[in-house]
């Protein structure tokens, strides 16, 4: 008998131990679910597990000169997952600082965020820390496109969400790129990458907002980005929203042999191989240099190298004009060196013909209109050149400011994307809309499609540096549209 009460009273405590068990667990659950977040749309960041993360929503400030406090309260207020305060600050920040493409991308992210919006999201590769102004250029393009399909309603009723990808060291380049195509959120990148086959062996759609030497005219990048590789173009995830850079020099240099025969060009050999800038100006001098020959300029030997603290812009002119009977000049610099080239402009002071690179086609170039008036250079884009087209307009007025020809690529890169996500929001069959024969959108530089490699077809335009009385750009000079010849 007493065996038996003893057996009772094991099971009557092992059960309650059960249920005592039972409600810890049950309450272990409950807890860690208020303190780690379910898996959204509305994620505040982007890493991959147990790595720190190269790319966000809206938690970094990663442009720094276009920093306020109330930008830092909103990003403050975004990391803390508090929305509605996000969206009030960031706001506050436009209205005083109307041309920051980072802030409206956060603002809206953070509305995406505050109406728990069902969404697709796409990355930017902004290159901040190498080249600050082409990355705010590209910036507003992406953001200007974010902002009026998703006030449009989004594609077929999701939102557009942009996260931006930067990082500080070169690197971490191929971190970023495997963050990005392992990411299965994304749907699409826009950036610009010299060598990153990951995109296509991992189907993530890459749509460059503009080109470059070394992406273009360099035949071994080409073979790695299998851009022109007739292989695989079935499976090709690359694209181009503007003809290849060969393109814009090829045009360029038959414009500029038929003005003058003999060439002196002055190119940008930086030493620092850890500049991003420098790589691309030997090969596009090079570029060029065949270019104009296969059009039947000489191109002189007299070197001219924009980067050389040493060099005499005033013995060289004369010595290319005196000695070397050159009947033009060709002004190739990196876009931190725009100046310097300048100061060569002010030598030749109209003595010769004056011809730039589309890295001149800047405001910064404009500054000094009077050293460089009649320079022609080429280029993608002209707000002139489609006078119906609202782009130009509506950048703006949105941005108080006038943008350029890498703001116009970007937005035609996310116009691209909007445009195939609204056949299929999936990453292979976007790729598989961007390859159909039959894809066609409108955008800043008009019309795009593309070849079966993800090429756009067509010239560039070419511009001149002309006086002007009421000049948009506020300053005496502007760059007037040519008329091919």
């Amino acid at each position: 008998m007493t065996n038996k009460k003893e057996n009772l009273r094991l099971l009557i405590s092992l059960g309650i131990a059960g249920v005592m068990v039972a409600v810890i667990f049950w309450l272990i659950s409950k807890l860690s679910s208020t303190i780690i977040p379910s898996s959204n749309p509305i994620s505040t960041s982007s890493s991959l597990p147990n790595k720190p993360s190269l790319i966000n929503l809206g938690t970094r400030i990663l442009v720094k000169v276009q920093t306020s406090p109330e930008k830092s309260d909103g990003v403050k207020a975004f990391g803390e997952k508090d929305f509605s305060t996000a969206v009030e600050k960031f706001t506050t920040s436009l209205k005083n600082n109307p041309n920051d493409p980072e802030t409206l991308i956060y603002l809206n992210n953070a509305k995406i965020a505050r109406d728990n919006s069902e969404t697709l999201k796409v990355a930017v590769i902004a290159p901040l820390n190498f080249d600050a102004n082409l990355a705010e250029e590209i910036l507003r393009g992406v953001a200007q496109a974010q902002n009026e399909v998703n006030q449009q309603g989004g594609i077929n009723g999701k939102k557009l969400q942009v996260v931006i990808a930067s990082v500080e060291n070169q690197e971490d380049f191929p971190k970023l790129d495997n963050e990005l195509v392992e990411d299965k959120s994304l749907v699409a990148t826009v950036g610009v990458r010299q060598n990153a086959p990951v995109y296509n062996q991992k189907g993530l759609v890459l749509v460059f907002p503009v080109e470059r030497p070394t992406q273009a005219e360099n035949p071994k990048n080409l073979e790695r980005n299998s851009v022109n590789s007739q292989q695989n173009t079935e499976n090709n995830y690359f694209f181009h929203v503007n003809p290849l850079y060969e393109n814009l020099v090829d045009t360029h240099a038959r414009y500029i042999a038929r003005q003058a025969r003999n060439i002196a060009i002055c190119g940008d050999y930086l030493s620092s191989v850890n500049n991003s800038t420098s790589s691309s100006n030997p090969v596009l001098v090079e570029q060029y240099s065949q270019a104009l020959e296969k059009y039947g300029s000489k191109v002189i030997s007299t070197p001219c190298n924009l980067a050389d603290k040493n060099f005499d812009p005033k013995a060289f002119v004369d010595k290319a004009i005196e000695t070397e009977n050159v009947s033009g000049f060709l002004l190739i610099p990196s876009i931190r060196n725009i100046y310097f080239a300048t100061k060569v402009a002010q030598e030749i002071k109209g003595r010769k013909p004056l011809f730039a690179s589309e890295i001149m086609y800047s405001p910064t170039t404009l500054q000094n209109g009077k050293d460089v008036e009649g320079m022609v250079l080429p280029v993608y884009w002209h707000r002139d050149a489609n006078k119906n087209n609202p782009f130009a307009e509506n950048a703006f007025r949105l941005w108080n400011a006038r943008v350029n020809q890498r703001t116009a690529g970007a937005y035609d890169a996310m116009q691209v994307i909007i445009t195939g996500l609204k056949r299929d929001n999936t990453r292979e069959g976007l790729q598989k809309a961007l390859s159909n024969p039959d894809f066609s959108t409108s955008g800043a530089t008009g019309m795009i499609m593309f070849s079966p490699s993800g090429e756009r077809q067509g010239e560039a335009l070419l511009v001149k540096v002309e006086r002007c009385e009421r000049c948009s750009s506020g300053i005496g000079y502007d760059f007037a549209l040519l008329n091919k010849k």
